[in-house]
């Protein structure tokens, strides 16, 4: 196999593997969230985002990501609290409930994945450790 077409395949691979856990995270009677709501709650945790910067980051119309937050607010897993210098920057941040919420389902996530990696031997598990820690340094240059 040519070297393009194994990079074709692994790109391949990695959207069937997003696929999968996304369809995996919207069955309803396995999770109270969508795939995209946890998603969201994930970065808001971990960035407190100004408004704007959701959209930006899930690569959606600020309109789309507008009601997402409005869900998210209405459910009470996050709130929006004013810059008091600049009254046009809106922050999202998670409530105690939300930070309850994504450790809850991120646990879910981890033991959806370990499903999968444990058909590994610890050697591939090395390898793909090794090979993933370089792609995401390679992508943060």
């Amino acid at each position: 196999m040519e070297k393009s077409d194994q990079i074709s395949q692994i790109i391949s691979l990695i959207f069937n593997m997003r696929q999968i856990l996304h369809e995996k995270m919207d069955k309803k009677n396995d999770c109270q969230a969508s795939f995209l709501q946890v998603v969201t709650l994930k970065y808001i945790k971990d960035k407190k985002p100004p408004m704007k910067d959701v959209a930006d980051y899930l690569s959606i119309t600020p309109p789309s990501a507008t009601s997402l937050i409005d869900n998210l607010i209405g459910s009470g897993l996050i709130t929006r609290k004013l810059n008091l210098e600049d009254r046009r920057i809106i922050r999202i941040e998670i409530t105690k409930k939300g930070s309850s919420f994504i450790n809850e389902h991120m646990e879910e996530v981890s033991k959806r994945m370990r499903k999968g990696l444990i058909a590994l031997t610890k050697k591939e598990q090395e390898q793909l450790s090794k090979i993933l820690t370089k792609v995401t340094e390679a992508y943060k240059k």
